[in-house]
């Protein structure tokens, strides 16, 4: 068990190293395809995701239960009565899904952070993408996009509700 702990530690470390601009990246595209559904599905509530690195490490617990090697699957968590998604072992990035799999995994206006992360199963050595997001119970609503902002969001530019700076 302190092995595998050691291998984690030395694989978060390298993983960091590797990717440390990823998540600013990826979010930006991701909340592009946030507002473009929005705007197609005339969701008027659909939130603008940030960036959260404490879902990294929900993401390597669930990747050490694995042994870095997990098939490919979605995971509903709970932490503090906050819903999680995880989706491990994406494999794609967030510009190779297709059409389907991103409405499912962008979509959902209640998604409000995002956590990432790029690993290596040693098994297979292939990489291991992963994601996850802390979700509200929020349904759609439809109209036009950033018409129905929750509390505490204000429309942006794109449609998205973001939070509201202090």
């Amino acid at each position: 068990m302190k092995a595998a702990l050691l291998v984690l530690v030395l694989l978060v470390q390298t993983v960091q190293c590797q990717f440390p601009h990823y998540g600013a990246s990826g979010l930006k595209y991701l909340n592009s395809v946030r507002a473009y559904l929005a705007d197609k599905q005339q969701i008027a509530n659909m939130n603008k995701v940030e960036y959260n690195s404490d879902l990294e490490n929900v993401i390597y617990s669930q990747l050490l239960l694995t042994g870095n090697c997990p098939d490919q699957k979605l995971i509903y968590l709970e932490s503090n009565g906050i819903p999680i998604e995880v989706y491990l072992k994406t494999n794609v990035g967030l510009d190779e899904m297709d059409l389907e799999f991103a409405n499912k995994f962008s979509g959902g206006a209640g998604k409000t952070q995002m956590g990432h992360v790029v690993t290596r199963c040693m098994v297979t050595g292939y990489e291991v993408k992963s994601y996850a997001f802390f979700t509200t119970k929020d349904q759609d609503l439809h109209g036009a996009p950033g018409s129905k902002c929750p509390s505490g969001r204000k429309t942006t530019i794109n449609g998205l509700c973001a939070l509201e700076k202090s």
